[in-house]
């Protein structure tokens, strides 16, 4: 306690803050300069996070904590993406969702471990950067649906199910990889850990989908009461006096009024009526939100356990040894059972949420890039497997719309680029393969330089594919 106490108080330096400014400056003025030119603001960002770290000008400590900030802006983009789901529509395209994600997993394998055993690698090493350069970021689809104004439509919803699924899918892999890297050996894999991340994530979707269900149906039960009481608040009063033996039936359709049953209360059937209607309000005005400070406060406090559900279940998951961001990802889904949660969510967080993303691309991924492994790498090498990483994500949206449909073509096109873009999953696994031997220096050069090009080339296509038919939404 006595040493604790005579630890001397972080004062941070001038230069320190200003280079902090500049850093968010540059950052601002990267993301609206790529906008401008109709290039995705994410890909600006990223290379404003790459040219600070060529540079070192920042700080160590700023450097990691600018890094935390933006991981906690991963999981604020991911929570957003829960609340905006659609549960009716992920019932009935959760199979394709799955497919999709699936797809998105093997067929960037099956292609880039094909192209490096061309290229004389070993099966091992090809296969390790198959699985480097299948993940699709959860964050980064989010972030690029949101650019595009997608995230609430049928494709949005479908791109960002595939891949939450995706990454579910990828943490198995992941679990592979680590199995090998310790045991040197595909016979020292247990099947335990392999299958648990796809056995606790399946167990944390239905414990808050429950969850989710029961807040709905106890919202539902208690705005029913709530807007039963205002309308005999509106009653007149020899009804009101009556209303505790009397059967009152009220029609909650924004364009219906209060009917009450007149023989019970002694009145003429028209008569009854008509002054029922005369003194009850609208419906709509009955269960119109409140304004003032009591829902404010309502708002504040329903944010905040959210978000502190959304913190809880991304520790549990990750300790459970899933994903932290299908907790955040559920949490999300768990919020919406409010139906107003969703509008008071991003009027409360706009413009917080702005800058964590910025923070998130810029530090969080591109403050992950390896610089010095791109210098070692071959032209050939990179090029294809560039070409393979971007066709094995890119044929997996075959599996985005049913054949021979309507606007199916484009569907797959859009759908299959939007799942060309990885993140920062993909420079952490690599650096994992890199430590445990799965991958030797040239190999992970060459990976990295695919992985990096695939994150800047597929938002720029996909954004390119929404100009098909001559539509850019």
């Amino acid at each position: 306690m006595v040493a604790a106490m005579e630890v001397e108080p972080f004062h941070p330096e001038l230069d320190d803050v200003l280079r902090l400014g500049c850093f968010l400056m540059s950052l601002y003025a990267g993301s609206k300069l790529f906008s401008l030119l109709r290039v995705p603001a994410l890909v600006g960002e990223i290379g404003v996070g790459v040219i600070w770290l060529v540079s070192g000008c920042l700080p160590e400590y700023l450097n990691r904590g600018l890094q935390v900030v933006g991981k906690l802006g991963l999981l604020v983009i991911v929570f957003e993406g829960g609340v905006g789901m659609d549960l009716a529509e992920l019932r009935s395209n959760g199979v394709r969702a799955f497919v999709l994600g699936f797809m998105g997993m093997v067929l960037p394998i099956a292609v880039v471990g094909a192209t490096l055993l061309l290229l004389g690698y070993p099966l091992i090493e090809s296969t390790a950067s198959g699985i480097v350069l299948s993940s699709t970021a959860i964050g980064f689809i989010m972030q690029l649906m949101s650019e595009a104004g997608m995230v609430a439509t049928p494709m949005g919803r479908l791109v960002v199910s595939a891949a939450m699924i995706d990454d579910v899918l990828s943490i198995m892999l992941l679990s592979v990889l680590t199995a090998l890297g310790s045991s040197g050996e595909a016979g020292g894999v247990g099947i335990w850990p392999v299958v648990r991340p796809l056995v606790v994530s399946v167990g944390i979707l239905v414990a808050c989908l429950a969850v989710r269900a029961t807040i709905g149906k106890a919202l539902e039960t208690a705005q029913m009461c709530c807007t039963h009481r205002r309308l005999l608040s509106h009653l007149p009063t020899s009804l009101s006096r009556r209303s505790d033996t009397s059967c009152v039936e009220v029609d909650a359709r924004p364009t219906s009024v209060a009917t009450v049953k007149p023989s019970i209360f002694g009145y003429p059937e028209g008569a009854c009526e008509e002054q029922v209607r005369q003194t009850a309000p609208a419906a709509s005005t009955v269960t119109e939100v409140p304004a003032g400070a009591t829902w404010t406060n309502s708002v504040n406090v329903a944010i905040l356990l959210s978000m502190g559900l959304g913190l809880a279940l991304s520790w549990g998951a990750e300790a459970l040894h899933s994903t932290y961001l299908l907790g955040a990802f559920m949490a999300g889904m768990v919020a919406s059972a409010w139906p107003s949660f969703p509008s008071a969510w991003e009027h409360k967080t706009s413009q917080l949420l702005s800058w964590l993303v910025k923070i998130f691309f810029a530090c969080s991924v591109g403050f992950q890039v390896p610089v010095e492994a791109l210098l070692r790498a071959r032209f050939r090498d990179v090029a294809l497997l560039t070409v393979a990483a971007v066709i094995g994500k890119f044929v997996s949206g075959l599996w985005a719309a049913p054949m021979c449909t309507r606007g199916c073509s484009r569907s797959m096109v859009q759908v299959g680029l939007a799942m060309v873009g990885r993140g920062e999953i993909g420079f952490l696994v690599a650096g994992a393969s890199l430590r445990s031997g799965l991958l030797t220096e040239e190999s992970h050069s060459a990976t990295v330089w695919a992985l990096m090009l695939a994150t800047l080339l597929g938002p720029i296509m996909f954004q390119a594919s929404l100009r098909l038919n001559g539509e850019d939404k």
